[in-house]
């Protein structure tokens, strides 16, 4: 599914006003986000961010708190993602081998995106391009005989760290004629004394051999779809993006109102 998200002026196509009212950006700020404090520089927050580039503009200091922190009504764990994404570009991919995709998260950070006026973060998340992160595919290794296989056998990845999930699967079944001594017709099963075996070698009954082979599941990664610099991302985000102004959002004329 594409985007149809809005797209601003890329940041370095802004009016010039969007950097020469910032005259420091590489000052040290704190932020007060639902009590968790975060420290950053001035740059890491307005290059990808509209609604920090906006706050950062003029005299933003006359709205320090004490702590001369500035308070965010913001989620602390959406915004750690969020912040993370700012400094270096790096979406946030929440993916567990065991559970998968951590989609609530997702959903949380996306709200901040818009929010925040993150377009590629925006564009990533509502795309669900993090599905095209990490692909999955079925590998098979070489097969085993059941005589060959102890009781109890566990198997063990002989590919690498990338396979997971191995285990063992029945490909086929041969049904042999096999010498069957009758102190053991009982369990099916030949008998292991070679007098029994010769002189019984007339007596014979179907025994099933099974032949198994060891299936894991190869976990690949895709860097290109993990950054908003990364090739695949950039092909996705030149084919749905438009370059065209949205409206200002009700928190970014909130944030200019009151300076």
């Amino acid at each position: 599914m594409d985007s149809n998200v809005p797209v601003p002026v890329d940041h370095q196509l802004a009016p010039p006003q969007y950097n020469e009212l910032i005259s420091n950006p590489l000052e040290k700020i704190t932020l007060d986000v639902g009590g968790h404090k975060f420290t950053t520089t001035i740059n890491s927050l307005t290059t990808k961010s509209f609604f920090f580039k906006l706050l950062l503009q003029g005299d933003w200091r006359s709205s320090l708190q004490e702590d001369q922190s500035i308070f965010i009504d913001s989620d602390p764990e959406a915004f750690r993602h969020i912040l993370q994404y700012l400094r270096r570009g790096v979406f946030p991919l929440l993916y567990d081998q065991k559970k998968g995709h951590n989609y609530k998260l997702y959903a949380d950070i996306l709200a901040e995106a818009k929010h925040f006026g993150i377009p590629k973060l925006e564009c990533w998340l509502n795309d669900q391009l993090y599905l095209r992160c990490i692909t999955s595919s079925t590998v098979w290794s070489s097969a085993y005989k059941n005589d060959r296989i102890p009781t109890g056998f566990q198997t063990t990845s002989i590919w690498g760290s990338d396979v997971t999930s191995t285990q063992l699967v029945q490909q086929d079944v041969n049904t042999v004629k096999t010498p069957i001594c009758p102190h053991l017709a009982e369990d099916r099963s030949p008998c292991p004394r070679r007098s029994c075996y010769l002189s019984l070698g007339t007596m014979q009954d179907n025994v099933e051999k099974y032949r198994w082979a060891e299936v894991g599941r190869s976990i690949r990664f895709i860097q290109g779809w993990c950054s908003d610099s990364g090739k695949e991302f950039m092909e996705h985000w030149g084919r749905v993006s438009r370059v065209a102004s949205p409206p200002m959002p009700e928190s970014q004329r909130t944030v200019q109102t009151k300076q």
